[in-house]
């Protein structure tokens, strides 16, 4: 038995006009020119194999986006933690967030506990419209697809579709991880937070994270 899975809204990319409200067909319109997702690719000439941009790119209007990550330690015992931040329309920071995790025993369940911290945090500030973003492309396969009941997480997923649900409008993503270092620095250091502390809270930018921020809105593009 599958467990819920995200709406058909949620998907890889995000289309402008159904952002918008503006979409003819609505949440059944999947008219590729439109979506906006941050990558391009280039033939290099004669080499079959082409090159692949991407850069980091703000949501659309009135909506947040929340990159989200969760990190994984082995050195002197295994320890896991999430982290992610929210930025609004104007690539303007909102909130960022980090957790030492407990009990947590997979690099997956770090990234599915990051996407629902996430989600919580975001909504708790009030914003209702969010795109959230991950580079664990098994963590938002397990949101879009749903996930068996003998999966070890499908309690985790239908907790995070449960809150989702109290938003107006969300959409999960997988990006890639040069696109994704904000989140990256704050996930990083929830390792380094006190067991069972609460979810740390940041109103401003910390200076661990300066540095990817002002890479995101420069718009700095990087080569795969």
């Amino acid at each position: 038995m599958c467990v819920s899975k995200a709406p058909k809204r949620s998907s890889s990319r995000i289309c402008i006009h159904w952002a918008n409200g503006n979409c003819m067909y609505g949440e059944d319109c999947w008219n590729l020119h439109s979506w906006n997702d941050g990558i391009s690719t280039k033939l290099q000439g004669k080499n079959p194999n082409a090159m692949r941009f991407v850069w980091w790119t703000a949501p659309p209007p009135d909506f947040v986006k929340i990159n989200c990550d969760g990190a994984f330690s082995t050195c002197h015992g295994s320890k896991a933690s999430a982290g992610g931040v929210v930025r609004d329309w104007e690539g303007k920071f909102a909130v960022g967030f980090s957790h030492l995790l407990n009990n947590c025993e997979t690099v997956v369940e770090a990234e599915l506990l990051a996407i629902k911290i996430g989600i919580q945090v975001t909504i708790s500030k009030g914003f209702k419209k969010l795109v959230v973003e991950s580079d664990s492309y098994s963590a938002i396969q397990l949101i879009n697809d749903g996930v068996f009941t003998c999966h070890p997480y499908p309690a985790l997923v239908s907790s995070i579709l449960d809150i989702a649900n109290t938003a107006d409008a969300v959409c999960y993503n997988h990006v890639f991880r040069e696109t994704n270092s904000v989140a990256d620095g704050f996930a990083r250091h929830g390792l380094s937070l006190s067991p069972n502390s609460d979810v740390q809270l940041f109103s401003c930018p910390p200076a661990f994270s300066l540095r990817s921020l002002r890479a995101d809105e420069a718009g700095e593009i990087y080569s795969r």
